[in-house]
């Protein structure tokens, strides 16, 4: 297919048609994305408010960017709403906001501007004022993933039956003894 880099890969009919662009990578099929880039704030502080958004519903990463207090929220939303606006332009109009998830949202670092401060003993004490590239990418919904199921996380309910079993158990022991 081609190589992997943040999801996107370059286009194999670019190359050969001899495109004069053909390293420019491109989302593969089902996928659709939108970057902001050279965003003044600190990508640490992005990465927060991206982690919470990643792998969900768009309607649903929407809805938690809207209530987050964190300046980030606002333009994680921004981003956001461009890769819906780039899916339904590019697939034609053929997925919505309904069918989409977030299938990955990356923050990389950006320039940093060098500032300076007034330090002791007349030095100077270095300021550094940090840049993002906000990056979210969308992908449509796997039918078995839409499906509601148990969670992976959970126990089921015979492994928790085992454990108060055996809790009981050693109750009666210690009664009987």
């Amino acid at each position: 297919m081609g190589q992997i880099f943040h999801g996107k890969v370059v286009s194999p009919s670019r190359i050969e048609q001899g495109h004069p662009k053909a390293t420019r990578r491109v989302y593969p099929a089902g996928r659709y994305g939108a970057t902001l880039r050279n965003i003044r704030i600190a990508p640490r502080k992005v990465r927060l408010v991206l982690d919470q958004i990643r792998g969900l519903p768009v309607e649903r990463a929407r809805e938690v960017l809207r209530y987050s207090s964190k300046r980030a929220a606002y333009l994680a939303d921004r981003v956001l709403l461009s890769a819906l606006g780039n899916a339904d332009v590019k697939s034609g109009g053929r997925v919505g906001a309904a069918e989409l998830v977030v299938a990955d949202a990356y923050c990389g670092d950006g320039p940093r501007l060098s500032r300076w401060k007034a330090g002791p003993k007349g030095g100077a004490r270095p300021i550094i004022r940090r840049m993002s590239h906000i990056s979210v990418v969308l992908g449509e919904v796997a039918e078995d993933e839409g499906k509601a199921g148990e969670a992976p996380g959970k126990k089921s309910k015979k492994s928790g039956a085992k454990a108060s079993s055996g809790k009981a158990a050693k109750g009666k022991k210690k009664k009987a003894a």
